[in-house]
């Protein structure tokens, strides 16, 4: 059989692809990578002390919301980056927005009257913050990368970063709930620290690991 008629015969035996299954797949990669991450924080640093009281904090509040937004975005990136040609750098651009708030609200702790600077940056943790994260984030990578296999990305590195985004932040964003930190600087350097070396081991390995 000639290249032209195979073309022509596997052409033939294709189906359109119903509407919303590339969202459905990839909210069963979150929904696996969400919970798996969390069975990893909880069975390897546990819940915070105190959380009830913690949770009415603002600080708290802050780094929920901040890990929230940016795991949407990467959700976003990886949807759209499971789809050959589709635009990729509205989301990208988005993400400027939640980074620039979060250094902002961190620019005025720094600034306020008798600030403690150190305690304000370096917490107790800063040591392992980011590698924390990376270690509660790779259950969602797995899942980030299962998904887009699926798919098919043709900017392999880029998606892969879009994954490694989309997992990182979905990381951090568990790691909240164990992390004793609630300072804007602090979040804003090892938590963004944390996933964008998950972003980077998603590019790094997406060149190989999603060719298909």
């Amino acid at each position: 059989m000639r290249t032209d008629d195979l073309i022509a015969h596997l052409a033939e035996e294709l189906g359109p692809v119903k509407p919303g299954s590339v969202t459905r797949l990839l909210l069963v990669a979150l929904a696996v990578g969400l919970a798996a991450s969390a069975i990893v924080m909880l069975s390897v640093l546990g819940p915070r002390h105190h959380f009830a009281v913690a949770i009415t904090g603002f600080g708290m509040w802050v780094k929920i919301a901040y890990t929230f937004i940016l795991a949407a975005l990467g959700f976003w990136l990886v949807e759209r980056a499971g789809r050959p040609g589709a635009d990729m750098l509205r989301p990208a651009m988005m993400l400027a927005l939640p980074v620039l708030v979060i250094v902002s609200l961190a620019a005025l702790q720094m600034a306020a009257p008798g600030a403690d600077m150190h305690r304000l940056v370096m917490g107790q943790s800063a040591r392992v913050c980011a590698v924390l994260i990376v270690m509660v984030a790779a259950p969602s990578l797995v899942a980030a990368f299962w998904a887009l296999r699926q798919l098919a990305p043709t900017r392999l590195g880029l998606a892969g970063a879009g994954a490694g985004l989309f997992a990182g932040s979905l990381g951090a964003f568990v790691y909240a709930f164990h992390c004793l930190e609630d300072s804007a600087p602090f979040v804003a350097i090892w938590y963004t620290l944390g996933i964008a070396l998950t972003t980077a081991i998603g590019a790094f390995a997406g060149r190989w690991a999603l060719r298909w």
